[in-house]
């Protein structure tokens, strides 16, 4: 497979990406022993989460508060149970209402602005240093219920600032799932896209798999495969085997994913860098050839680096595709599985 070069002019408008995945909502079947209220409770897989601009303290850096919150949007967008309010829509709808929201905002003025952006769960917070250490302080409100739930981590202030962010999403991810539910109105119940795929898969049999994705960033050196990386992931979670391949068709497999990737430079503002990654995979069963599923898919992720920023994007490819091939994968081999 041969992924053509894309190129594209990124402005400021466009460096973050919207969405990950459009949501699903599925209404619980009732019951003789539900009452009305439990009976009348939808599952959504996916919420929509918007990102203020956190408020900055920390010295040596006074765009520090809004890189916190294009990079956290960037890299929460790689998890498809959560769909990002765009930068540019937020931007233009504080601008409209001639607010300028950062930082440790009013519980009140922050659910009064997720409710006009559409969005169910707001993030904002702030940035600090006590001594030589960076404290990063993030909010999270349900815009529905008012609930407020709050991640903190720390860092040293001369330290990559990339890794103390990569601590804060790790944070926010985990602490987003544990208390959506709660975050949400009592009618709706939150679950996860892969755990209800490994519920669904949980005691059947599955083929065996190998993984080959090579990817390359233009005109830089890739460190290690981003999107092969987080395409096994997905599936080791789901409950496949994931046979490291040591040849072009590797014994003991049953499926091969194959594809290619690659990501390049789109745009420098400020202290970001904007990237392009494009992904394209297929599934085939390794004796009859036969194709199962080809996926592609292109994805814009901004960070500090250039490096990370590429890496980001292809992880967010890879996430995406994995679970379309695993989806697409079970439906071929039990068709009861939706």
């Amino acid at each position: 497979m041969k992924a053509s070069r894309v190129w594209c002019v990124v402005v400021v408008a466009s460096l973050i990406s919207g969405g990950v995945v459009y949501g699903k909502e599925t209404e619980e079947a009732a019951t003789p022993e539900k009452n009305q209220a439990t009976a009348s409770v939808k599952a959504v897989d996916s919420v929509t989460v918007a990102i203020i601009d956190f408020e900055s303290k920390a010295p040596g850096n006074p765009d520090l508060g809004q890189q916190l919150g294009d990079v956290l949007t960037a890299r929460l967008s790689i998890y498809d149970q959560f769909r990002l309010v765009e930068r540019k829509k937020l931007q233009e709808l504080l601008q409209e209402h001639q607010l300028n929201l950062s930082g440790m905002v009013e519980t009140e003025q922050a659910t009064k602005v997720g409710k006009m952006l559409g969005a169910r769960i707001m993030v904002f917070g702030r940035a600090f240093t006590v001594d030589r250490d960076l404290y990063l302080v993030a909010k999270i409100v349900g815009t529905e219920t008012s609930l407020v739930k709050g991640v903190i981590v720390k860092g040293k202030l001369e330290s990559n600032l990339s890794d103390i962010i990569d601590q804060l999403v790790d944070k926010l991810v985990e602490g987003l799932e544990k208390w959506a539910s709660q975050l949400l109105p009592k009618t709706e119940k939150f679950q996860n896209r892969m755990k209800v795929l490994k519920q669904q898969l949980q005691g059947k049999e599955l083929p065996s798999v190998a993984i080959v994705i090579p990817e390359f960033h233009i005109n830089r050196p890739v460190v290690d495969p981003a999107a092969q990386t987080e395409v096994k992931k997905i599936f080791k979670e789901v409950g496949f085997e994931v046979i490291e391949a040591k040849g072009p068709q590797p014994a003991g497999a049953d499926i091969m994913i194959t594809g290619e990737g690659f990501s390049e430079f789109g745009a420098r503002i400020g202290g970001l860098v904007s990237c392009l990654a494009r992904l394209e995979v297929q599934a085939t069963y390794r004796i009859s050839q036969r194709i199962v599923a080809s996926e592609r898919t292109t994805r814009r992720s901004v960070d500090l680096s250039e490096a990370i920023a590429g890496k980001t994007a292809l992880q967010a490819a890879g996430h995406e595709l994995a679970i379309k091939l695993i989806e697409k994968i079970a439906l071929d081999i039990y068709k009861d599985v939706k």
